[in-house]
């Protein structure tokens, strides 16, 4: 690790390593207030902000800087050496940075339920989608609210999904990969499984936690004759954005992976819908799969593909609305 590399650092998840939690949250989580970490208080005076694509932190009864001020002076504090050297050491050794890597060793404490947040209708005794083969280097640590700045940070510049929805349909998901310890945003299933996805452009890692399964989110309206049928949650929500809405009238299924089509095909079957929409993505896979579900439902199975071609997928197209460009004016609910 550089220092260069060092400044990128997140501040609030070295705090957290080194068992410090926020006192107080403010400018949707790019303000951060913690109590001292250099003496006993009880009211924080010690804050940490993101401004100019870095973390810096103040702390108004003693100094403050950046991620290599922090810990040059945590080191000293606690009698360590002090040099940049020896604190480059410090941070790879508390951090071992990496792809994904949670900085977080303690599970947060249980809060009590969040009337915004969507509660799925899991059913624990369900069995996992019949061609998911478990892998056993993937083990699930815990499930928390999602506040982690990565992941919002992700999908709300990269993926134009605002936080507040974000938080209400998706969670922190940590978990071991090989003996090491990583975080993802993931969504339940109805197995009681997490469907996780890295907060990432360059690297697309997708899995499942415990079972794979699909995701039956049911509408708000009193009648359930339509199903809107997706391939991945940020397709799912990524039309809540495009409808302006934050909930569905209609049930919604995210599939998270094709493969689940035998399961997706179960529920609709067990349902008395009169229309299904498909929102499978604009390539060959995804057409596949929507010759699939329409030799299975025929008529009632309305496909949607065109309503945002030629974008490849639901989010494809939020992000060229909201980019500027001119989209299609024909997707509605």
């Amino acid at each position: 690790m550089n220092t260069e590399q060092a400044k990128q650092l997140s501040l609030p998840d070295l705090l957290t390593k080194l068992g410090h939690s926020p006192m107080r949250e403010r400018k949707g989580g790019y303000e951060l207030w913690y109590c001292s970490p250099f003496r006993e208080e009880k009211e924080p005076s010690f804050h940490t902000s993101y401004i100019g694509g870095k973390w810096i932190w103040k702390d108004f009864g003693d100094t403050g800087g950046t991620v290599i001020d922090f810990a040059m002076r945590y080191q000293e504090q606690n009698g360590k050496p002090t040099s940049i050297k020896d604190t480059l050491a410090f941070l790879s050794d508390l951090l071992q940075p990496g792809l994904f890597s949670s900085l977080t060793t303690q599970p947060h404490p249980p809060k009590k339920p969040d009337p915004n947040i969507f509660s799925f209708q899991q059913q624990p005794h369900r069995e996992a989608v019949e061609n998911f083969s478990a892998d056993r280097q993937l083990e699930l640590i815990d499930v928390q609210p999602l506040r982690h700045f990565v992941i919002l940070k992700y999908l709300t510049e990269e993926r134009h999904i605002p936080a507040d929805l974000a938080q209400r349909y998706l969670r922190l998901v940590r978990y071991w990969n090989n003996g090491k310890e990583y975080f993802a945003f993931g969504m339940e299933n109805q197995a009681g499984g997490y469907e996780i996805r890295a907060a990432s452009s360059k690297h697309n890692f997708k899995s499942a936690l415990i079972a794979r399964d699909i995701t039956i989110i049911p509408g708000t309206a009193a009648e359930h004759s339509t199903a809107h049928l997706f391939e991945g949650m940020t397709d799912f929500l990524s039309f809540l954005i495009l409808n302006g809405v934050q909930e569905s009238p209609d049930d919604c299924i995210v599939m998270h992976s094709l493969s689940s089509f035998h399961r997706a095909v179960a529920h609709i079957r067990s349902q008395d819908y009169q229309t299904i929409k498909t929102y499978l993505d604009n390539d060959k896979a995804g057409q596949q799969g929507t010759d699939r579900f329409k030799a299975e439902f025929g008529a009632i199975l309305l496909p949607q593909g065109e309503a945002f071609a030629p974008h490849h997928d639901l989010n494809d197209m939020l992000r060229a609305q909201q980019s500027g460009k001119k989209v299609s004016s024909n997707f509605r609910m």
